[in-house]
């Protein structure tokens, strides 16, 4: 494709537990290796000391006058397990984790929105 025909670009469907949180306006997804750097006198760094990888999600919702779509809350005070599903590009990312924190926000002439983070085992884009 040509460096000045348009394209058309994904988008991202977030789920919890296999529901679609249609009120859904941002995500941030971040997968880490949980490596460690390996450094020696004589190499300096010398590679990557394997450790625990992990997935990481934001996801920040809009919140209707009738009420939050999803609420983090008996997740988080029970450390219930939740499964945690993106679609994007033909692909899915699925993981399980744990709901670590959320924060309702609202602003004069600003929307509502409630954010959750969900820390989990690492999640692979199949």
């Amino acid at each position: 494709m040509a460096a000045t025909e348009p394209q058309l670009y994904t988008v991202i469907y977030v789920l919890a537990n296999s529901s679609l949180l249609s009120e859904e306006s941002s995500v941030d997804v971040k997968r880490q290796s949980g490596s460690s750097p390996a450094k020696t006198v004589a190499k300096g760094y010398a590679g990557e000391t394997p450790g625990a990888p992990m997935t990481e999600l934001q996801v920040s919702n809009m919140v209707p006058a009738a009420g939050m779509e999803f609420d983090a809350g008996d997740f988080m005070a029970t450390m219930k397990v939740i499964e945690m599903g993106l679609l994007s590009h033909g692909k899915q990312l699925t993981f399980k984790g744990f709901i670590v924190e959320d924060s309702f926000k609202h602003s004069a002439s600003g929307d509502a929105g409630y954010d959750f983070s969900v820390r989990g085992v690492f999640g692979k884009w199949e």
